[in-house]
C-alpha cells in the first residue's frame, strides 16, 4: 500500500496589495498519495518586468523555506539549493498573471502548506528574501 501525503496550502496573503501589486492564493487542503502530481495556484496582478514570483513550504514546527522563484514571465526559475528536492518543483504562468506550482511525483518530504510572495527588483536580496509575510 502506497503512503498518503498531506499537502495544505492556505492563504494569508489573499488580496494582499503591496506596492500596487495584489497576490490572492485561494485556500484549500487536499491529500494526495505517492507520485501524483500537484498544482497550486497563486494570481499575482500589477506584477512589474522586474518583479519576482517566490514560492516558500513550511513544515509542522519549522520556518519558512523559500523553495524557488522565477521573474515575471516565469522563465529561469532558481532554486534555493539549500532545500531538498527543490528541483521538484517548476512554476507555469497560465493566462498571464496565474503561477502555479507543480511538482509531478510527490515525495513524503513534499509535505507542507506552501505559500506564494511577489515583490519588486529593489527589495529582492538574499537578506530580506525569508520576511515577505510580515
Amino acid at each position: 500500500m502506497k503512503d498518503v501525503y498531506r499537502c495544505v496550502c492556505c492563504s494569508l496573503l489573499s488580496d494582499l496589495g503591496i506596492l500596487g501589486q495584489t497576490v490572492e492564493q485561494p485556500e484549500f487542503f487536499w491529500t494526495k498519495g505517492e507520485g501524483r502530481r500537484a498544482y497550486i495556484s497563486c494570481k499575482v496582478t500589477g506584477l512589474q518586468s522586474d518583479n519576482y514570483v517566490h514560492w516558500y513550504q513550511q513544515k509542522d514546527g519549522e520556518a519558512l523555506r523559500r523553495i524557488l522563484y522565477v521573474n515575471k514571465d516565469g522563465s529561469s526559475p532558481v532554486h534555493n539549493t539549500e532545500v531538498p528536492d527543490a528541483e521538484d518543483f517548476t512554476v507555469q504562468v497560465e493566462n498571464g498573471n496565474n503561477y502555479v506550482l507543480r511538482v509531478k511525483a510527490l515525495k513524503l518530504s513534499h509535505s507542507g502548506v506552501y505559500y506564494c510572495a511577489s515583490w519588486d527588483r529593489s527589495s529582492h536580496s538574499e537578506t530580506n528574501c525569508s520576511h515577505p509575510l510580515q
